[in-house]
């Protein structure tokens, strides 16, 4: 009898071996209380499932993702993705998950707080009513996050705020804010906060070479040429970013000092998350062929910031790699001309790379199997074919069968420590008995079986002995063997593909109960709802 003990972890399981197609489907159509189960499997994140929440665009959908991103940052192309959506909803659960998940950069706070669009920095993009509401009244205690505030696109706040946090306020967002109401026509407002000395009276900068805030505002209030040294230093300090050029992204500022002196602010992408700063690619793009012409291919460290991200036009991807083959592996959902553009290169990217830019590409969903055997020469697709790597195994699978490579394989050695995720990663230890007891991977029949035959085994005995909850929902420190899981992968790629009716069934049966092995479960549903 195959029955899952926790239905809800083992249909997680399950899952892993579903395409982006396919769970774009089953999302809508599982138990309510099975999805934030299904985001994380056999010890890793689903981006299979969170791309699908993210098509889907539920509130509590896009909670959860906002706790993953934020928490855990697996995977790390997830708050790009979230920034991504511009929605006031999400950008306000990022806000406020301060208060009760962890603390956010400050870049993104600054970025949020300014409450515009992610594409051009201008359009107004209000944080929900009700938020606002919250963010305006001055009754509680300071935070970092009322300094962020005045950063505010709106006056009003940015106003607010000075009032609130007076003369402590960070001084370059204190600057910024007196930039807000000066552009706004509010030199009123600007001369009471002068008046009662609302504003940060010290020096600051480099060695305290800066006038106070305070000095500034007061000049501004006065005479033209104060408001034009305050827009001025307004524009050198802290700000919600907006970057428009590769120098930009390269921070070329902080690279050579000694063109303008100490800057106020010396980097704006260094060291920072990848994900987080807006950047406005078409200038960039427009740009290109001018600084290519004059500087070459692209500086290593933008071309690293530009991999990393979710949102670059496919033609400065496309050129990057060629740059930088090896960088491609960053490249979290690869279009079809990035990975046709590393094929042609010949032998320069290496299997590797080509491997990684495969499963991403799978993952995804922007590239298919079909054409990724059309595309990947032959010694790689021998590579791709033997891929263990889990997340992307249902396309393996896929590429297995097209290549005429799928079926039964026999485990010798019984286990193996590679993970497909790069020769330096290693996922079982020597000495850990745990990591190699067949017992917690697979259940006490496998690993009664396995005493029997002096660990000689296939696959396919081991699905057919296996307790469904250590193979799906592996806990205790067991781990299925991934070719074991490939050839489930396979199993659910011949018989559950493209059907979410059978998938429906297959869980199902799992849930209620099923007179035969997990394997035969999986058969059974194809075969019933064909």
């Amino acid at each position: 009898m195959t029955r899952a003990r926790d239905i809800a972890r083992c249909t997680a399981g399950l899952l892993r071996f579903a395409t982006p197609g396919e769970m774009g489907e089953l999302l809508g159509l599982l138990p309510p209380g099975h999805v934030p189960h299904a985001l994380h499997s056999h010890g890793t994140p689903n981006r299979v499932v969170m791309e699908a929440m993210l098509r889907r665009g539920r509130t509590k959908d896009l909670t959860l993702l906002v706790e993953q991103a934020l928490l855990h940052d697996d995977p790390p192309g997830l708050l790009g993705r979230l920034l991504d959506l511009d929605d006031p909803e999400v950008n306000g659960e990022l806000l406020t998950a301060e208060a009760g998940l962890a603390r956010i950069p400050r870049n993104l706070r600054r970025q949020l707080a300014h409450q515009t669009s992610r594409r051009d920095g201008v359009t107004p993009r209000p944080l929900p009513a009700e938020l606002r509401t919250l963010l305006s009244t001055g009754h509680r205690a300071q935070d970092p996050l009322d300094h962020a505030l005045l950063y505010a696109a709106d006056p009003d706040l940015a106003e607010k705020m000075l009032w609130f946090l007076g003369a402590g306020a960070d001084p370059h967002g204190a600057v910024r804010a007196c930039r807000t109401l000066l552009d706004a026509g509010r030199h009123a407002e600007l001369a009471a906060l002068v008046e009662q000395g609302r504003l940060p009276a010290f020096k600051w900068g480099p060695e305290k070479s800066e006038p106070s805030v305070l000095a500034y505002a007061e000049a501004a209030v006065t005479s033209d040429e104060g408001a034009r040294r305050l827009r001025e230093v307004s524009e050198r300090v802290r700000r919600p970013e907006f970057l428009r050029s590769v120098a930009e992204i390269a921070d070329l500022d902080g690279c050579e000092p000694w063109r303008a002196g100490r800057p106020l602010v010396p980097t704006v992408v260094n060291r920072r998350h990848a994900s987080i700063p807006r950047v406005d690619w078409n200038a960039v793009l427009e740009d290109e062929p001018r600084r290519r012409a004059a500087e070459g291919p692209f500086p290593y460290r933008a071309a690293r910031f530009m991999a990393r991200r979710t949102d670059v036009p496919v033609d400065l991807v496309r050129r990057l790699v060629e740059d930088h083959p090896e960088l491609a592996v960053f490249v979290a959902d690869p279009a079809p001309e990035v990975l046709a553009a590393l094929c042609a290169m010949g032998a320069r990217p290496g299997a590797e790379v080509l491997l990684k830019v495969v499963g991403n590409g799978l993952v995804a969903g922007t590239l298919t199997p079909v054409f990724v055997v059309e595309t990947v020469p032959e010694e790689v697709l021998d590579v791709v074919a033997g891929s263990l790597w889990l997340p992307g195994m249902r396309g393996t699978a896929a590429i297995r069968t097209l290549l005429g490579r799928s079926g039964d394989v026999t485990l010798t050695p019984p286990f193996v420590e590679e993970t497909g995720h790069g020769r330096f990663r290693r996922l079982r230890d020597p000495g850990r008995r745990p990591h190699w007891d067949p017992g917690l991977a697979y259940g006490p029949e496998v690993a009664e079986m396995m005493r029997r035959r002096s660990g000689l085994l296939t696959a396919d005995d081991v699905l057919s002995s296996a307790d469904p909850d250590p193979l799906l929902a592996p806990s205790d420190g067991g781990l299925p063997d991934p070719r074991v899981l490939l050839r489930l992968a396979e199993h659910v790629h011949e018989h559950l593909g493209g059907r979410p009716e059978a998938w429906m069934v297959a869980l199902k049966l799992l849930e209620d109960g099923f007179v035969g092995s997990l394997r035969k479960l999986i058969v059974t549903a194809g075969a019933v709802t064909s």
